[in-house]
């Protein structure tokens, strides 16, 4: 990764909701340490999202939609509008999702840039930002392989982490005030975001969610809101009822509510790492973290079974406490990007240390490892044994051992034998880092 740089300005650049969202709580701890320049595209809220969480940025680029000639036009747009601008405030360090104008800019003045990596599908986009970045933070889930074929060449740049990007919101306090209550909505409320209609990996537009949102709406068991991308989602969503969120509000909108249903991944995703009982409804192929997601989440591309999860959850107060109760246990074992990314900052500001000789695991810290590995995906002997560097030999006996303990579970199907962590492996390696935090934090 190269020497370090010091590090006095950071530039991060947002041309998403969730990336407005996910770098809120960085910009605000770090504030005090660094100065910041933010820039942000007018694009599905992201700058009345800002102005809710009172942070300062300057409005560059916009969205291309689905034309490509379209996309082209506003990428060169982008970078010329973002090039005097970065030209002057002379930033150090670059954060963002992965914008290709940002990126682009930031690698023709030679910053360094740090980007998040979370969907496979978007080839074109990952193959312009990730040869050009000096650090990818991804999932573990994602193997080194999938990274390369989408631009990452140097497996020294990518800090993995457990789980989903979404483990942004782990640990994040709520402002506490309901926005539903405001406008005069009292639960439950079941919130609904549509479906992503611009991106480019997204095909043709059916009407699975609508149709079980007149359904849930005709039993009157919710209130239901719905947060819109375009003004022609809004019409649908109006013709049918629901109350329409027009303004965005410091916290993430499934946050105070009491259901998530729709076809907006990582506002799904978000539902989940907050426990809230989550429904999805994408019809299309999924994302990796999306498959991931949908292993913990109801899921259907048939309205009625759609809206008959939905009820059962607002019907069924244990089904909801059951819920909660697995997210929380399995986001417990999860990693907050945004920490990593923090930690990562601070370190550039940090003396160079002095080179030392790996220290030797022992057998705990290498069976609660192993564990770990297995916690949110199941995985066959080769990747446990990658994951947790041992060999064959070794995790041979482990695992036996771990199974006749209960710790991790055996399944066998036609791909193969797999292990994934059980629900007593889980608590285990939750207690175990609860002890060690409170001994060595």
């Amino acid at each position: 990764m190269g020497r370090r740089r010091k590090v006095k300005k950071i530039w991060v650049a947002m041309s998403t909701p969730f990336q407005a969202n996910f770098f809120a709580p960085l910009i605000k701890e770090l504030e005090g340490e660094y100065e910041f320049l933010v820039t942000a595209r007018e694009h599905d809220r992201i700058t009345s999202i800002l102005t809710a969480k009172r942070i300062e940025y300057l409005t560059v680029g916009r969205h291309g939609g689905r034309s490509l000639t379209n996309k082209l036009e506003a990428y060169a747009d982008g970078i010329r509008e973002m090039l005097p601008i970065v030209q002057k405030e002379a930033p150090d360090l670059l954060l963002t999702e992965r914008w290709p104008e940002a990126v682009r800019v930031a690698f023709g003045l030679d910053i360094p840039s740090w980007g998040i990596f979370y969907d496979e599908r978007e080839t074109h986009v990952n193959r312009m930002v990730f040869p050009l970045v000096s650090r990818v933070f991804s999932p573990r889930f994602y193997s080194f392989q999938e990274l390369f074929q989408n631009g990452v060449t140097d497996p020294e740049s990518v800090v993995w982490f457990n789980g989903f990007h979404t483990c942004y919101l782990k640990g994040e306090s709520l402002s506490g005030s309901n926005p539903y209550r405001r406008i005069g909505l009292n639960p439950p409320v079941l919130f609904v975001r549509p479906e992503p209609e611009f991106a480019s990996f997204f095909p043709k537009h059916e009407p699975t969610l609508e149709r079980a949102v007149r359904i849930i709406q005709k039993s009157g068991k919710a209130n239901l809101v719905v947060l819109p991308r375009t003004d022609l989602q809004r019409h649908r969503y109006e013709s049918l009822g629901a109350t329409i969120l027009d303004s965005s509000v410091e916290d993430s909108p499934v946050a105070h509510a009491d259901v998530t249903l729709g076809a907006a991944e990582t506002m799904l995703m978000e539902s989940f790492i907050l426990g809230k009982p989550t429904v999805s409804s994408i019809y299309w192929t999924p994302s990796k973290p999306v498959t991931e997601l949908h292993r913990y989440v109801r899921h259907s591309t048939e309205p009625g079974e759609v809206a008959e999860y939905v009820e059962r959850f607002i019907d069924d107060d244990e089904e909801k406490m059951a819920f909660a109760e697995k997210a929380s246990l399995l986001v417990r074992n999860m990693d907050n990007p945004v920490r990593l990314m923090i930690n990562e900052i601070r370190k550039l500001s940090e003396e160079e240390p002095a080179e030392v000789s790996p220290r030797r695991r022992s057998q705990t810290e290498i069976l609660i490892d192993i564990i770990q590995s297995v916690s949110l995906t199941p995985l066959r002997p080769t990747h446990i044994m990658k994951s947790a560097n041992i060999s064959y030999n070794e995790l041979k006996k482990i695992v036996e051992t771990l199974e006749r303990r209960r710790l991790i579970a055996e399944e066998n199907t036609l791909g193969g034998k797999f292990y994934q962590a059980t629900s007593e492996g889980l608590r285990l390696v939750e207690d175990y880092k609860g002890v060690k935090d409170r001994l060595f934090a």
